[in-house]
């Protein structure tokens, strides 16, 4: 690249940092807009100088393009194709618009290294948020409740999966800094604290989708580098055991969660009460669903023909079931396939190789094995951050691999 072209590349990248930064907070969607359709403009503008689009003819890739394309073509058989058709200018083209960006742009070790640093800083961020609402504020359980960063009255959930999302890639200044005892007694710290968050937050899908993070970084350590896998695993379940301990005698809203557990077990927190009318409004129309856009999950039409006759006044909280009632089989078999995919081919690649390369990757394969498999069996989630995580997994990928062009 010129100078120039060098210069719009230096803009690209610390727009992309920047964007993780305002990922999660409520303030500021005009300004992540600009990054990300001002980012993409750049990166168009350079596009015929880059030596790594390869990676956007990865079998991951070609999966991200397959699963736009059928929500695109899922808008024909919408019952209300005008709606569904402007509603792809949200996550649909946000996801096309990060993803091959992030991907090509940070396929650089120094660029995931800083990444890492701001995943931090972000971390800390909505953490102390979120201490801060949960003690100045009369609210139940610990979520952000402030102008910057606001979850929402059950916001709980949505914080921890945002946790979930940047504690892997933090987890990774573990290796960075495993020579200077300072930072690395001040990374323990700041996860002690952001780990007991997670649990006054009270988010049980929240700590099981953390649990899933950590068994999978406690496999990649005891075959990396010998760690005894059984010690790691006893080492958490005691330190989560002692916090929910404090809590239980400390935190009334704690105990209260935990008392009402087993009846919450039973019905998924009242989840099975809209996930039945969802299976029924799906066995009407399988194969296409009923269109993209989750104001059509709350119309009446696709359960007309069902026992339930109205919409569920609640949404899916299930990512899967949500895609199959929208956009059918045909959505959510790509769907399934991308993160199947994405998970086997991350994880390969990570043993194969070793520092931020190797961190990386096996933080994005945490990432979708908890929050994208296992929270989005109990949750929603937004396209928009998993084309981040996909993104940062290829770019990791694609690290030293110049010569495959």
């Amino acid at each position: 690249m010129g100078k120039k072209h060098e210069i719009i590349e230096k803009i690209i990248e610390y727009g992309i940092y920047l964007y993780i930064i305002f990922m999660f907070l409520t303030k500021g969607e005009g300004i992540r807009n600009i990054l990300i359709f001002g980012n993409f403009g750049l990166w168009l503008f350079t596009l015929k100088h880059r030596k790594n689009l390869y990676l956007l003819n990865d079998p991951v890739s070609r999966l991200c393009w397959i699963f736009l394309g059928v929500t695109l073509f899922s808008v024909i058989f919408s019952i209300d194709p005008l709606y569904s058709f402007l509603e792809l200018r949200g996550d649909p083209l946000k996801f096309a618009l990060l993803f091959p960006v992030i991907a090509t742009v940070m396929a650089d070790a120094k660029r995931l290294k800083i990444v890492v640093y701001v995943s931090f800083f972000t971390a800390v961020l909505i953490v102390l948020i979120g201490y801060y609402s949960y003690f100045s504020h009369d609210i139940q359980l610990l979520r952000p409740d402030t102008l910057l960063m606001n979850t929402g009255n059950t916001g709980h959930n949505k914080f921890a999966r945002y946790l979930n999302t940047l504690l892997p890639l933090t987890f990774i200044l573990y290796f960075i800094w495993h020579k200077k005892p300072g930072l690395k007694a001040l990374l323990i710290v700041s996860f002690i604290i952001s780990v007991f968050a997670l649990i006054l937050s009270t988010s049980r899908e929240g700590c099981i989708a953390f649990l899933s993070i950590a068994f999978i970084w406690a496999l990649y350590l005891s075959r990396t580098r010998g760690y005894n896998f059984k010690k790691i695993i006893a080492c958490l379940i005691i330190v989560i055991f002692l916090f929910g301990v404090l809590s239980w005698f400390y935190f009334p809203q704690v105990r209260e969660r935990i008392s009402n557990l087993s009846e919450d077990l039973y019905t998924f927190n009242e989840r099975t009460e809209i996930w039945a009318p969802a299976i029924y409004a799906f066995k009407q129309r399988p194969l296409s669903g009923w269109g993209y856009g989750n104001r059509i999950f709350h119309q009446d039409e696709p359960y007309k023909d069902t026992p339930y006759k109205v919409a569920p006044s609640k949404g899916p909280h299930n990512t899967f079931l949500r895609i199959l009632l929208l956009q059918g089989i045909i959505g959510a078999i790509p769907y399934a396939l991308l993160l199947l995919i994405a998970i086997k081919v991350f994880w390969k690649e990570a043993f194969k190789t070793t520092g931020i390369k190797s961190y990386v990757l096996v933080a994005c394969v945490s990432i979708l094995i908890g929050n994208y498999i296992i929270n989005s069996m109990l949750a929603d989630l937004q396209l928009r951050y998993l084309a981040v995580v996909l993104g940062l997994g290829m770019a990791a990928k694609g690290i030293d691999e110049d010569s495959h062009n």
